[in-house]
C-alpha cells in the first residue's frame, strides 16, 4: 500500500522516535569497555536526534497550517500541540538523564528506548477519539512508564514503587477499557465521535450504562493526572524514579491525559449534554478533594521529591477546576498552564540533579546552603518554586488567574476562592524550600558526606534548568502572545473552540 505525502506527514512524528527506540538497544550490545564512552554518547545522540526531528516535523506542520491524517489518527492543531510538549519534555529529560544516570552510576540504553516507545504513545494518544486506537496509545506510553520508574534496579525501593504503579495502573486500564466497551456495546462504533450522536439520536443520553461507562472512562484519566482518590501511586514512583524520569511523567503524562481529556469530553462527547453535566459535577468534587488532600500532605513531607509528587497531586486539582469552569477560554487556560507547569516542574526535578542530589540524598536537610554555592541555579529555584505558588508576575500566576476568572465567571465563586487558599497554603512548602536552600546551613553530617561525594559535575541538567527559567519569566511577561498564539490556535483550529 502506497502512502500518500499527507498521510507520511501524519505518521513521520511517530515513526522517527519509534525506530530510533527500537536502534538504541542494539547499539548497546557492544559490551567492549574501551568504546563504552562512545556507546553511550551516541545512543543519547541518536535519542536526541530523533526527538529533534519528530519536533521538526511537527513545527513544519504547525507554520503550514497543515492537519493530515491516517485513517483514525488524525495530527491536527490540538495534537500538533501536544506533540511539541511532549517532545520538549522529552528533551529535557534526555539530557538531564546524561547527568543524573553517570551520578548513579546507571547508565542503559534500554532506558533512552522506553522513553522514546512512551513519547510515541503519548502523540498517538492525542491524535484520535477511536476507543481502539486510545487503549493501544494509552498502554504504548504506560508500560514504558512502568518500567522507567524501576529502571535502577540497584537500589531496593525502584522495584516497589514500579510494581506499585504496575499494578494500580492495570486497574485503572481495565476501568478504561470496560468503560469504553460499554459505550460501543450501546452505540456500535468505536469513534467516541460518533458515539455521542448515536446515543444522543437514540435518547440513550441518561442510561445507566452510557454513565457508567464515562464515568469508567473519566477513572482512567483521573488515575493519569493523579487525581484523588487515584493518587496513592504518585509519591511512590515519584520517589522511586531517577529524577528526570518522575519530571517527565509530572509533566507528560499529566498533560497528554488532561489533552486527551479536553478533546474527549470538551469536543467529543459534547452532544451528551446531560452526561457532561454529571461529570462536570464529578470533577468539581475531585478537583476539591485533589487540592486539600494534595496541599496539606505536602506540608509534612522532609523528602523533595515527595514533596514535589504531593504538589503535582495538587495541581491536578487546579487543571481539573478548568474542566468545571466548562468555557473555551477556561480550556485555554487549562492548555497556557500545563505549557508553563512543563516548566516549572521539569525546571524543579532538573535543580536535583544539577545539584547532585542522587539516591536518598533527596531531603530538605540535603538542600541547605546550596542556594549561595551556584547562583544561578538558586535564582532558578526561586522562580520555579514561587511560580508554583502563584506569585505573580511569574507564568504559574497567570496559568491560575485564567482558570480562576472563568471559574468566576460561570457562578464558581467558591471554588475560585478555594483555588486562592489552596495557593496560599501551598506556599509554604514552596518556600520551605527556598529557605532550605538560602537561610539554612548544613550540619556536620550533611557536610561530611558532602566532602565524601565527588565534586558535581551536571552541565546538561543545569542548562535545561536555566532554560526552564526563562520559559517560566516568558510565561508571565509574554502570557498573551503565548496564550494568544500558541494555546488559543490549537483549541481553534484543533476543537473549533474560541473562534
Amino acid at each position: 500500500m502506497s502512502l500518500t505525502p499527507s498521510q507520511w506527514a501524519a505518521l513521520l512524528p511517530l515513526l522517527v522516535p519509534a525506530l530510533a527506540a527500537c536502534l538504541i538497544p542494539l547499539m548497546s550490545l557492544d559490551k567492549d569497555q574501551a568504546t563504552a564512552k562512545w556507546i553511550r554518547a551516541v545512543m543519547y545522540g541518536t535519542a536526541l536526534l530523533a526527538v529533534g526531528a519528530s519536533f521538526w516535523f511537527i513545527t513544519e506542520l504547525w507554520k503550514t497550517g497543515a492537519q493530515p491524517s491516517f485513517f483514525q489518527m488524525r495530527m491536527d492543531r490540538l495534537a500538533q500541540f501536544t506533540g511539541i510538549f511532549v517532545l520538549v519534555a522529552a528533551a529535557m529529560t534526555i539530557l538531564q538523564s546524561w547527568d543524573h544516570f553517570h551520578q548513579e552510576g546507571w547508565v542503559k540504553g534500554e532506558t533512552l528506548s522506553l522513553l522514546l516507545f512512551a513519547v510515541v504513545g503519548m502523540i498517538l494518544f492525542a491524535t484520535t477519539t477511536n476507543f481502539i486506537l486510545l487503549f493501544l496509545a494509552l498502554e504504548l506510553f504506560s508500560l514504558p512508564l512502568y518500567a522507567l520508574v524501576g529502571t535502577v534496579r540497584a537500589r531496593p525501593e525502584s522495584a516497589e514503587g514500579g510494581m506499585k504503579y504496575f499494578l494500580t495502573g492495570a486497574v485503572a486500564a481495565s476501568c478504561f477499557l470496560m468503560g469504553g466497551v460499554l459505550i460501543y456495546g450501546l452505540s456500535g462504533t468505536l469513534d467516541l465521535s460518533a458515539a455521542a450522536i448515536t446515543l444522543k439520536a437514540q435518547g440513550l443520553a441518561l442510561d445507566p450504562l452510557v454513565l457508567v461507562g464515562a464515568a469508567l472512562l473519566l477513572l482512567g484519566f483521573l488515575f493519569k493526572v493523579s487525581a484523588v482518590p487515584f493518587h496513592q501511586w504518585t509519591p511512590d514512583a515519584y520517589e522511586a524514579s531517577p529524577h528526570p524520569i518522575a519530571g517527565f511523567m509530572s509533566v507528560a503524562t499529566k498533560g497528554v491525559a488532561f489533552i486527551a481529556l479536553l478533546r474527549i469530553f470538551g469536543s467529543s462527547l459534547v452532544p451528551l449534554a446531560e452526561v457532561g453535566v454529571r461529570m462536570q459535577s464529578v470533577a468539581a468534587i475531585l478537583a476539591v478533594a485533589t487540592l486539600v488532600v494534595g496541599n496539606l500532605t505536602a506540608l509534612v513531607q522532609t523528602n523533595v521529591k515527595r514533596m514535589l509528587a504531593y504538589s503535582s497531586i495538587s495541581h491536578a486539582g487546579y487543571l481539573l477546576l478548568g474542566f468545571v469552569a466548562g468555557t473555551p477560554a477556561a480550556f485555554n487556560g487549562v492548555l497556557f498552564y500545563l505549557v508553563i507547569y512543563l516548566a516549572m516542574n521539569m525546571g524543579a526535578f532538573g535543580l536535583l540533579t544539577a545539584y547532585g542530589l542522587v539516591g536518598d540524598h533527596t531531603t530538605f536537610d540535603d538542600l541547605r546552603g546550596l542556594g549561595w554555592k551556584r547562583p544561578a541555579l538558586g535564582v532558578s529555584a526561586a522562580i520555579f518554586m514561587l511560580s508554583l505558588a502563584g506569585i505573580p508576575p511569574l507564568g504559574g500566576f497567570y496559568g491560575k488567574y485564567m482558570i480562576f476568572r472563568e471559574l468566576v465567571g460561570a457562578g464558581h465563586v467558591s471554588l475560585a476562592i478555594l483555588g486562592v487558599l489552596a495557593s496560599l497554603v501551598s506556599a509554604y512548602y514552596y518556600l520551605r524550600f527556598l529557605v532550605a536552600l538560602f537561610l539554612q546551613t548544613p550540619g556536620a553530617e550533611a557536610e561530611r558526606l558532602a566532602s565524601d561525594r565527588p565534586a558535581v559535575y551536571a552541565p546538561l541538567a543545569g542548562a535545561t534548568v536555566l532554560v526552564c527559567a526563562a520559559i517560566v519569566l516568558a510565561g508571565g511577561f509574554l502570557q498573551a502572545f503565548l496564550a494568544d498564539g500558541f494555546t488559543r490556535r490549537a483549541l481553534t483550529e484543533g476543537l473549533g473552540l474560541l473562534r
